[in-house]
């Protein structure tokens, strides 16, 4: 029997968030600008939800009806995540019965829960100031092997995209995505894409934008300072649940409407990481099991596509099935004990930095030192230059 469910979603099909400088497609021609969920969304977040209603809807589990002892919704503080989240609830909760309030409307208003985009660490932990994951990424940008080689190999693509988009400044990997992004909204709402972007071009950017997005993530660290915040908040409740100190015991169902960004980190803090770009409406399922045993377990699942059912996903070190405790071990070393000290520079790193910066104040005096000379010398020579001048003027007169 489930004994409490979690799940993190990604928010609806949506406008893009930008387009790219000679694109027609600028943000006065999208019904509400950039960045907002579509109607299209909106149905395949009612879908979501009407599948996670025949999922957990039973008589041992979760009520027919809505009940706010029973469902907990947080989503991150974007109009596309929280719109999502009420589509969703419109398919596991229609109104019935005594909660019907309009016959002529089949939807009831349910509390969605959310904080400010720069303190919520859980779903959007890279919007809150952390100097070690700024460090490490720093690193990775110019260490890593595997970015390195995708950028010699792409250099005369990325030098293309640069041209064809008109973008300002030369495109790498990393920058693949404010392109790809763009093209793949105008093709899922059927619009003319450029003639640059033939169907090569377009999975190739794609392919590029999906590696630039997990490499947000890769590494240890960073993948416990992201991820492992959700990750950590979702060990908890279900540590809580299985020993019975939930604020509230009836609580069975926490949802989280977030980003596909949310469900990569937490893919790669679980070490379940497939390198595809989590699609619209692709839902995480962390489900804790008490069995007739008494022994409780616990069962991943990715929902990922809508024309099959949900794959059950494998988090190493954790066999199927999968003890709780199993499962807290394996997953530890991947949950930060206290984000915000963890975040803070080490010595090592903070002497590091320093040394950098002083390396570059240093050779920014020795630039203005030599700037200096160098204008003295100019000034010197042209005083030395009008001189010869006026000397040879007088003696040819």
């Amino acid at each position: 029997m489930c004994h409490v469910c979690l799940q993190v979603y990604r928010h609806g099909d949506r406008s893009p968030v930008l387009s790219f400088p000679n694109d027609n497609n600028t943000e006065d021609t999208w019904p509400q600008g950039f960045g907002q969920l579509s109607q299209e969304g909106m149905r395949q977040h009612h879908e979501l939800g009407t599948f996670l209603k025949d999922r957990y809807v039973k008589p041992d589990f979760l009520n027919s009806s809505y009940s706010r002892y029973q469902i907990h919704v947080q989503s991150t503080d974007v109009d596309r995540t929280l719109m999502s989240a009420q589509a969703d609830l419109s398919g596991l909760f229609p109104p019935a019965g005594d909660q019907v309030w309009n016959p002529d409307i089949d939807w009831q208003p349910i509390p969605v829960h959310t904080r400010p985009v720069k303190t919520d660490e859980v779903l959007r932990p890279m919007d809150v100031p952390c100097p070690k994951y700024t460090k490490l990424t720093a690193e990775f940008l110019q260490t890593d092997p595997e970015l390195k080689r995708l950028e010699e190999e792409n250099k005369e693509f990325l030098a293309n995209v640069t041209r064809w988009a008109n973008w300002s400044s030369p495109q790498h990997v990393m920058d693949t995505w404010q392109t790809a992004d763009p093209l793949h909204c105008e093709k899922a709402h059927n619009r003319p894409l450029p003639g640059w972007a033939t169907p090569e071009v377009y999975a190739r950017l794609q392919e590029l934008s999906a590696f630039g997005m997990f490499s947000l993530f890769r590494g240890k660290e960073r993948s416990r300072l992201t991820g492992g915040t959700l990750l950590g908040e979702m060990v908890k409740n279900m540590t809580q649940a299985k020993e019975g100190t939930l604020p509230d015991s009836r609580l069975k169902l926490i949802m989280y409407s977030a980003h596909d960004t949310t469900l990569a980190a937490l893919h790669s803090a679980l070490g379940t990481v497939n390198s595809l770009q989590p699609p619209y409406a692709s839902c995480v399922m962390v489900e804790l099991y008490r069995e007739d045993s008494g022994e409780f377990t616990v069962e991943v699942w990715y929902r990922n596509d809508t024309s099959r059912d949900p794959y059950q996903l494998t988090v190493p070190g954790c066999p199927n099935p999968c003890s709780y405790t199993q499962f807290l071990n394996a997953t530890r070393d991947s949950v930060p004990v206290d984000r915000a000290k963890e975040c803070q520079l080490g010595v090592t790193d903070i002497w590091t930095i320093q040394v950098i910066a002083g390396v570059a104040a240093g050779a920014f005096i020795v630039m203005a030192i030599g700037i200096f000379v160098l204008v003295g010398c100019v000034r010197r020579y042209k005083r030395r230059d009008q001189y010869l001048r006026d000397w040879g003027s007088s003696e040819t007169i």
